[in-house]
């Protein structure tokens, strides 16, 4: 299942491309196993893992990376992974149709706020809360009505 992110999920980096030897968080075998697309201004050389994780730097709308995710899907689903810039783009271009959010009760103070800007956006969706007892975790899952 095809999935993209932000540049800053990727890594540290903003801005131009200053060491190019950089190829993410997870080390020589990420976790996706799947084509990943990362949005950014900087598009760069596809970096493929032995483990079928290949990162595809793309500059474009959502509704541009979105159709290249959907090619590469092959009519599967395709996920966002996040962060939060490149999710609320998404969603304010209405291409979300599920999503799952997972609170933790930890008040960090700082990040960039996955709400600002999408005043109204759960009057479009279902939403359900699942609490859970051991945790104190609560997922909430936005299904956008028919």
């Amino acid at each position: 299942m095809p999935r993209f992110m932000g540049r800053r999920k990727f890594g540290p980096q903003a801005g131009p491309w200053t060491d190019d030897e950089w190829c993410g968080w997870w080390g020589d075998e990420p976790p996706f196993e799947t084509t990943v697309f990362v949005m950014t201004h900087y598009p760069r050389p596809t970096i493929d893992f032995a483990n079928g994780t290949s990162f595809h730097f793309v500059d474009g709308a959502p509704e541009e990376v979105l159709a290249l995710a959907r090619e590469a899907a092959g009519g599967k689903d395709v996920r966002i992974g996040g962060g939060p810039t490149t999710v609320r783009e998404f969603l304010s271009a209405g291409l979300v149709d599920v999503m799952q959010v997972v609170l933790v009760p930890l008040v960090l103070g700082r990040g960039v706020s996955l709400w600002e800007g999408l005043e109204g956006l759960e009057d479009g969706d279902d939403v359900e809360s699942i609490p859970s007892a051991t945790t104190g975790v609560m997922h909430l899952i936005f299904r956008r009505k028919a």
